[in-house]
């Protein structure tokens, strides 16, 4: 794994092995970032399920201004910490190893009005069942709750490709879904209303 461009363009990120996460290939991330273009400049963003922190860790590097990195695995929160620091980019980010299908208070972004760009990317099976589809959309929904979402903030969410999932959730417009080999991502954007 890589960044794939803007300031840190090239340098490697690591993974601690056995690692339970899916990263998501550098063809998949590069397109996505292709997609989301200029919504990332001075973006403030929410990875959720972070793994080892590539997707967010890409937004810092193309000047996103802010970046919360949440997972519930220790590892995971340890490489996103760890990479983070190796690239020079931790005054940026904040870490928090916590259930992200339960937000609280302290996922606000600091002195910020709410996040710009959330990366949802839970666990394939978590997004194929109905229980978790419901658990990620109420998670959206807490989210919205505790004001933390930034009018017109674009949430991106990473599917099994063929996965039928029920979007938009309360609150976004469904804006497009692109599938690469077996992912498929979901992008939605935060309605006026």
């Amino acid at each position: 794994m890589r960044i794939i461009a803007g300031t840190h363009r090239g340098r490697r990120l690591a993974a601690p092995e056995g690692l339970t996460t899916r990263p998501m290939t550098d063809r998949v991330r590069e397109n996505l970032f292709n997609i989301l273009g200029q919504t990332l400049e001075g973006a403030v963003v929410l990875d959720l399920f972070c793994g080892s922190g590539a997707l967010g860790l890409e937004a810092l590097s193309r000047w996103a201004v802010f970046c919360m990195f949440v997972d519930t695995d220790r590892d995971a929160v340890a490489a996103a910490q760890a990479n983070a620091a190796q690239l020079g980019l931790a005054e940026r980010a904040r870490f928090m190893r916590h259930d992200a299908l339960r937000p609280g208070p302290r996922i606000r972004p600091p002195g910020r009005q709410g996040y710009t760009l959330l990366f949802i990317d839970p666990p394939y099976k978590m997004s194929a069942e109905p229980q978790g589809q419901a658990g990620l959309a109420d998670m959206v929904a807490g989210l919205l709750g505790l004001g933390c979402v930034a009018p017109g903030a674009v949430a991106m969410i990473r599917t099994k490709r063929g996965t039928a999932i029920d979007l938009p959730w309360a609150g976004f417009v469904l804006a497009d879904t692109r599938s690469y080999g077996t992912t498929t991502l979901h992008l939605m954007t935060r309605s006026a209303t």
